[in-house]
Formats: structure tokens, C-alpha cells, sequence
């Protein structure tokens, strides 16, 4: 079985998406990120098939993010944490504890979202950061896969002027395949585990910050959630959980089957103003400095517990 670990920082600037094999994962979690994250050589992790070459510069920005090095060669600096599906990862703990598994079109496989969060940099600066701009290509490559994950029909012998781009990308990434029957582009069984990771990212920010959608805090403290009668702060719930908002709307609205009827989605989806557009409530929503940090810091604290009593 197949054990696909996604591995981003906190920021959402990179990402790289490993192939694992089950004899690996049984290692320690901290000799996973010196052996894998911490290649020196990244180019043999292609080779062996574990990384797709287009990440390759992503892994290096990832490793300058984790890595410091003294004499005695490379640490993991004291400034990063690591989380593995939401959840503090164990150093110690076979990595493969931390993998879920997921099924995509009856091809099972295990999957492990890794963020890497660099204390350095602060939650609240998350959104000012990343720009809606810097994120054009890579929403622009996911939206790709999710049209014809839906089963839209992009025909390979015709001309796709707005597609070309990306077409290639995906190609080189062994992300499509051709239909031949169809004559049209589908996705590979990578692409299908790529497309099935975002899906899942999205379920996963369901289950844990839709709770902030509707929040009300009385007098003493105490907050009231799904009430109809408080503010939506999954914002600022994002930003100081160290979730890039930006990227968690537009999953968000990928899972919610927004776009799945966008006539025009070759026009706009690699179009900074729509993207302006569909953010427009990011920007306007409560940050973590307008209800004060540990007001919020209380409030994700009886969210947690509501959470845990409901499951």
C-alpha cells in the first residue's frame, strides 16, 4: 500500500507530496524528516520515485524552513514544530501512526499531511504574507485537477490556448493521462491521490473550524457556538492555528462544488482578480489583533472541548 505523505509549511509557500513505502514509515518520525526531508542529495528522491522533480525547489525552501547545521552537521532548529493531520507529531512514534487512510476510486492508500510551523514567523502574519497573488498558480494547477476529477471534458486534439500551461505542468508531474477512448485528459492514479489529499484537507478544516462560523461570547467569558446570534471567526481560527486561510477557502469551496458549474473556468482560473474576488471576505473578516489574541486563544479552548464531547 501506498503511503503519501504532503508536507507544507505553515504558510502555505510549499509543498512537496512524498511516495512512502510501508518498510520506511515504520522508522522513528524524526529519522523520516533527517532521511527524507532532510536529503542532501533531493535529485535521488526523484530518482527512486518518492518526489516528483517539479518540488524539487520546494523541498529546498522546506529544508531551509526546518534545518540548521553546525559542526556536527544538520539539526532541526529549535524555532519549528511539527503537525501531522491537525495533531502534535511525535518525533519518536513510528511515522506510520500518524498516516489515515484514504480510498480514491477503490485505490486505497494511507495519507499524512505534515505542516511545518516556524514559530519565527507570527500566526498573525499569516494573511498578510500570503497574498491571494503569490497562490494564483498553484489554486490555478488544483482547480485543473478538480475539473476533470468532475468529469469535465478537456479534448486533446483541439487547441487549449487558456490550458497550456498547466496541461504541461500536469503532464510533467504524471498528474493526467490521456483517454484514448475519449480522446480527453484524466487523471492518473497519482493525480487521483493528489486531487483525493485536497478533498480530504477540506473535510478535515470542516471538522475542526466550522464550529467558528457562529460564536458568541457572553459576559463571563463563556462562548455559545451555532447560536445564530454570533460572528463567523474561522479567519482569525485559521490564522492563529497556523491554517493559511486563502488556501482554506478555496478547498473549501472546491469541496462545496462552487466551481463545478463555471462555464468559463478556462477564462478565470489563473486570473488574479477573480481570485481578488473570491477572497474579498478574507480580507474583510475579524483578525486575531480586532478580538484580541487571548480572547481567541479562550475561545479555541471551549471549541476544542465542544469538539471533543461531540465525538
Amino acid at each position: 500500500m501506498n503511503y503519501l505523505l504532503r508536507v507544507s509549511d505553515h504558510l502555505n509557500q510549499h509543498l512537496v507530496v512524498i511516495t512512502l513505502d510501508q518498510q520506511t514509515v515504520k522508522q522513528p518520525a524524526v529519522d523520516i524528516v533527517f532521511e527524507i526531508l532532510g536529503a542532501e542529495q533531493p535529485q535521488e528522491l526523484i530518482e527512486e520515485g518518492r518526489l516528483p522533480e517539479g518540488q524539487i525547489d520546494d523541498l529546498r525552501a522546506l529544508q531551509k524552513i526546518i534545518f540548521d547545521r553546525d559542526s556536527d552537521g544538520l539539526f532541526i532548529s529549535n524555532s519549528v514544530d511539527f503537525l501531522a493531520n491537525g495533531e502534535a507529531l511525535d518525533p519518536e512514534a513510528p511515522l506510520v501512526q500518524a498516516f489515515v487512510p484514504s480510498e480514491r476510486d477503490s485505490v486505497k492508500y494511507m495519507r499524512c499531511d505534515l505542516v511545518v510551523l516556524d514559530k519565527t514567523n507570527s500566526s498573525s502574519k499569516v494573511s498578510a504574507q500570503v497574498t491571494p497573488e503569490k497562490k494564483v498558480e498553484e489554486f490555478s494547477r488544483v482547480m485543473f485537477l478538480h475539473q476533470i476529477a468532475i468529469g469535465t471534458m478537456i479534448d486533446v486534439t483541439k487547441d487549449n490556448g487558456d490550458l497550456v500551461d498547466v496541461i504541461a505542468y500536469s503532464e510533467g508531474e504524471n498528474l493526467i493521462e490521456i483517454d484514448v477512448k475519449k480522446a480527453a485528459y484524466k487523471l492518473s492514479e497519482k493525480g487521483k491521490r493528489m486531487h483525493d489529499s485536497y478533498i480530504a484537507e477540506a473535510q478535515d478544516l470542516i471538522k475542526r473550524f466550522d464550529i467558528y462560523g457562529d460564536v458568541d461570547v457572553d459576559a463571563s467569558g463563556t462562548a455559545h457556538f451555532d447560536t445564530n446570534l454570533g460572528r463567523d471567526l474561522r479567519v482569525a481560527a485559521f490564522e492563529i492555528e497556523g491554517v493559511d486561510p486563502f488556501r482554506a477557502r478555496f478547498l473549501l469551496g472546491l469541496n462545496d462544488g462552487e466551481w463545478d458549474k463555471l462555464d468559463n473556468w478556462t477564462e478565470v482560473f489563473q486570473d488574479s482578480a477573480w481570485y481578488s474576488q473570491i477572497f474579498a471576505p478574507i480580507e474583510q473578516a475579524p483578525s486575531v489583533e480586532e478580538i484580541g489574541e487571548s480572547k481567541l486563544r479562550r475561545i479555541i479552548e471551549q471549541a476544542k472541548a465542544a469538539l471533543r464531547r461531540s465525538s
